[in-house]
């Protein structure tokens, strides 16, 4: 039981700071206050979980997450210039 927790468990919190991070990325202010929201909840329970179990999503996660946020600071960037 645990053990199904933990692996699809990985995956929801992946999703989840993936989803967060496009939402901080976000040129629209609301979208952006709430990706904060989001990206605190989703990093808490990934350190939650990574207490107990090194997981690969993790690393997958901060990879993604990475190239999400320079593509977003990109694009205020961008928008800010204009």
């Amino acid at each position: 039981m645990i053990e199904n927790f933990l692996y699809y468990g990985q995956w929801v919190i992946l999703l989840l700071s993936i989803l967060s991070l496009y939402m901080v990325s976000s040129v629209k202010h609301e979208t952006r206050l709430n990706g904060y929201i989001l990206t605190g909840i989703s990093r808490f329970s990934g350190a939650a979980v990574f207490i107990f179990v090194d997981l690969f999503a993790f690393v997958i996660a901060n990879l993604i997450q990475t190239f999400i946020a320079f593509k977003g600071y990109y694009n205020n960037k961008k928008i800010e210039q204009e």
